[in-house]
């Protein structure tokens, strides 16, 4: 692995659209934190960003050789800056970064997903990442309730009701008593779980690791994930894209879920085939979904999820980005602090 300079200046840069996080006053009171860490810290702010639907290119293993034909040319600033710097932080990251950045020793990612960060060619440079996992945590658990109570009231069905003037009472049901199943159960669902508490439902989850958790009536290791979905009235997905996780909800996976339930997504959008829960929307076997994100993004106009029945979908927005800015800050000082210190970093991928 890289390591930090054992003498001269540390250059960290911050890569990502300022106005993001805060503007320009936000990211000069972040450097002046990260700055009163050690002396030898310099900050530089030079964006680095490819957009949307590119980061989503280098996220899907098919797309990476069309991502890399079409990547943006660095500028004479961007190319001077990545000659000097040890530390980033990041949405985004030009190919080759090994050889673009000889002294680039860390990456702190700006998401809890890092798909398109990683094909940068961090691993073979031994370059390390971390991830910004449990930033937007709690803002997206408020969304996923939102989504749910939303459907069960049938808040929809009585705005439409105001919208015609007509008084056509539209009566709910109640969560208490419900199944409730989490795949994955990282920060986010985590999340989700403790405020689901509140209305009396059984919660349960799927994830690779089996270690009990308390608050979970039942916990399934990812070979019984059908089984899970068989119990649950609502399955909350919040996993970050790995190859074991793409495709991983086909149409197999919703055949698998109980008749009339419901499926929110707030993780990646390569975990669904899409076409798979369009058809399980189209025949009735699902209520209703909920997605927040897209296997591409941003969707195209003609895309079928725009049209499926019962299906919500918001547009990888269901984060509170003022929050998340100060979590996310944060995290990067705390990991800049432990970096220099020598101690282990927060979230490191792969770790």
């Amino acid at each position: 692995m890289r390591t930090l300079p054992a003498d001269g200046p540390i250059v960290l840069a911050v890569l990502y659209p300022t106005a993001w996080m805060g503007g320009d006053a936000a990211i000069a009171e972040v450097a002046a934190t990260l700055e009163a860490i050690d002396p030898r810290i310099e900050v530089l702010v030079e964006t680095y960003e490819e957009g949307q639907y590119q980061r989503t290119l280098r996220g899907s293993p098919e797309g990476t050789e069309e991502a890399r034909s079409t990547a943006p040319e660095l500028t004479d600033a961007q190319r001077a800056m990545f000659g000097r710097v040890h530390g980033v932080i990041a949405i985004d990251l030009p190919f080759d970064i090994g050889t673009l950045a000889p002294d680039l020793a860390w990456v702190q990612g700006v998401g809890a997903g890092t798909a398109q960060l990683e094909t940068a060619g961090l691993a073979d440079a031994g370059i390390l990442l971390t991830s910004a996992a449990g930033t937007n945590a709690v803002g997206i658990a408020e969304f996923v309730v939102g989504r749910i109570i939303e459907e069960r009231k049938r808040f929809p069905q009585m705005h439409e009701s105001q919208q015609r003037h007509a008084w056509e009472p539209q009566y709910g049901v109640e969560l208490a008593g419900t199944t409730m199943g989490l795949i994955g159960y990282g920060a986010i669902n985590a999340n989700v779980a403790r405020r689901l508490a509140a209305f009396d439902v059984t919660l349960i989850a799927c994830r690779r690791s089996t270690t009990p958790v308390p608050e979970l009536a039942a916990l399934y290791p990812t070979e019984r994930l059908h089984e899970m979905l068989g119990r649950c009235d609502t399955v909350i997905a919040a996993v970050p894209e790995t190859p074991e996780t793409i495709g991983m909800m086909d149409a197999a996976a919703f055949a698998a879920m109980t008749p009339g339930s419901f499926f929110v997504n707030v993780g990646r959008g390569t975990l669904v085939d899409e076409p798979a829960l369009i058809d399980a929307l189209a025949h009735g076997h699902l209520r209703g979904a909920a997605l927040d994100v897209a296997s591409q993004e941003p969707l195209p106009p003609d895309h079928p999820l725009w049209d499926a029945p019962n299906l919500t979908m918001s547009y990888h927005c269901s984060t509170s980005p003022g929050a998340m800015a100060g979590n996310l800050h944060r995290l990067w000082a705390d990991n800049v602090r432990r970096w220099v210190a020598g101690e282990e970093l927060v979230n490191v991928v792969g770790g």
